[in-house]
């Protein structure tokens, strides 16, 4: 009789050895419910490497929409991705955010650091920051979010002129990546960033509350440290997204306190988790089947909890590869997070979300007003009219409009949350809306050896910014470029793209 194989192949994919990062061709396979590249290598052999825990989540191209092209490409593609970055013709999405690493100097030296940073590292020249601004600039025209990294970015001696040249440039906002203990301990510095706060967020590395969480992940017992750089960000108007590596075993209990901290702290707008990857200094563990993937953190999210999310609150992030980055927005509503996905049809909207992260009040108040003509002459369709191009708003729906015609455009999934949906809806048609007012999950999936896929380096929409002038997807840069394991293409301004 014959034998079945115990595995399903879902697709199939280009991957790396994680001997000798050479490109491999990978089968996408599942066994049970969950997910493995089965990678084979010329020289190094055949091995199966675990990418995701459950595959019901995974590869939602449902969530699949077209990129966005930006002003200009930097490499014609000659070997193929992820060869040719910098960007090359063949990239599929624009910079949603672009990451400008200004010193490899840490006064810290975390043992899970992608970037291998610590003291006596380098920093960047004055110089070389402004003309890695300018060239972002010349590449996106009006970027969205510029995030200045390290290293710890805060001890360049030129931080200060650094963040303001950023923000003397078309750029909507500037996102300092900090381990906040300069900001816990010298006023001037964050004086300096409160004056600033319009167009600055503090993204701020925070793992948990135990002291025993810290010494893992960051070497030092840093927990109060982090307390007070939060405070105090709080205490000058500051707006700060906590960022959180995820291992297991060490935090991923954690999950539902930190929700719970950000909840009743309306300057902490945003939560990022990161499952740990594996590049850097950090040592793969004795079985990588112990890996978190985002489908755990949600699920982690979920249980922790009691109610506050559930799984159909998380959808991929329309920008990118849908098994990048998972997200949830919520209205922040008398110190109660109410998920957005409750009375938001966002699945079916994907194009109003499609084109970047950044969203300004006014264009806050235009995408929602699009949003509602839709709902309101045809459900789920998209009878409404393009962006407008001068800012006005739509004349459907106005600033003016009563609530009660708001409510008929409205899906709210428990009549609890409809009155929080109309207020939600009013306040921002009238641009009342601040940063304050909503919170957003972020789950991040970045790519090491293991589980590197090139359909989603190519989805890109975080890069880095080098002074070289190449941009270079965040995950290929990290596993391939930054070691010298691939060396940068030659840069050819390329316009125009033939298709």
């Amino acid at each position: 009789m014959a034998k079945f194989r115990n595995y399903t192949v879902l697709g199939v994919t280009q991957s790396l050895c994680p001997e000798c990062h050479a490109v491999v061709p990978a089968k996408i396979i599942t066994r049970g419910s969950r997910v493995y590249f089965r990678k084979r290598c010329e020289v190094h052999g055949s091995r199966d490497d675990y990418v995701c825990s459950d595959v019901a989540w995974y590869d939602q191209t449902q969530f699949n929409v077209p990129g966005k092209i930006p002003r200009e490409f930097g490499v014609e593609p000659n070997k193929g991705c992820p060869l040719d970055c910098g960007l090359c013709t063949e990239h599929e999405q624009h910079t949603c955010i672009g990451l400008l690493e200004i010193t490899s100097n840490c006064n810290l030296s975390c043992p899970m650091c992608y970037a291998s940073s610590g003291p006596g590292g380098k920093h960047l020249t004055l110089e070389q920051c402004r003309q890695t601004i300018d060239r972002y600039v010349e590449v996106e025209g009006n970027p969205e979010v510029l995030q200045i990294s390290g290293g710890e970015p805060t001890i360049h001696p030129d931080f200060r002129a650094i963040v303001d040249y950023a923000l003397a440039r078309p750029i909507d906002y500037v996102m300092i990546n900090t381990n906040g203990i300069r900001l816990a301990h010298d006023r001037d510095v964050l004086e300096f960033l409160a004056e600033r706060r319009d167009r600055v967020e503090i993204y701020l590395q925070f793992d948990g509350f135990r002291d025993k969480t810290s010494l893992a992940l960051r070497g030092e017992a840093l927990v109060e440290t982090k307390l007070k750089a939060v405070q105090r960000c709080g205490e000058v108007g500051l707006h700060v997204n906590l960022v959180s590596t995820l291992q297991p075993g060490v935090n991923d209990d954690e999950l539902g306190d930190l929700v719970r901290y950000c909840a009743t702290r309306p300057w902490i707008t945003g939560l990022s988790l990161q499952p740990a990857t594996y590049s850097g200094r950090h040592v793969l563990p004795e079985e990588l089947e112990n890996r978190i993937t985002f489908p755990d953190v949600i699920r982690g999210i979920v249980d922790q909890t009691s109610g506050m999310y559930t799984e159909a609150d998380f959808m991929p992030l329309p920008c990118a590869h849908p098994n990048c980055h998972q997200m949830s927005y919520a209205y922040r509503r008398n110190g109660e997070l109410i998920p957005l996905m409750r009375f938001i049809k966002a699945a079916e909207h994907l194009d109003l979300l499609s084109g970047g992260i950044s969203f300004q009040r006014g264009a806050v108040k235009e995408l929602l007003e699009r949003y509602l003509v839709r709902e309101a002459c045809c459900p789920g369709g998209s009878c409404a009219p393009p962006p407008s191009s001068g800012g006005s708003s739509l004349p459907v729906l106005s600033s003016s409009s009563p609530i009660d015609e708001l409510i008929g455009a409205l899906n709210a999934s428990d009549p609890r949350h409809a009155e929080a949906a109309v207020e939600f809806f009013t306040r921002a048609m009238q641009e009342e809306l601040g940063a304050e007012d909503v919170f957003r999950i972020m789950i991040t999936s970045f790519l090491d050896v293991y589980n590197f896929d090139v359909r989603r380096v190519m989805k890109c929409c975080v890069h880095h910014l080098l002074p070289s002038g190449h941009v270079v997807p965040f995950c290929a840069y990290n596993v391939l470029y930054r070691e010298g394991h691939v060396e940068l293409p030659p840069l050819k301004a390329v316009v125009e793209i033939t298709r």
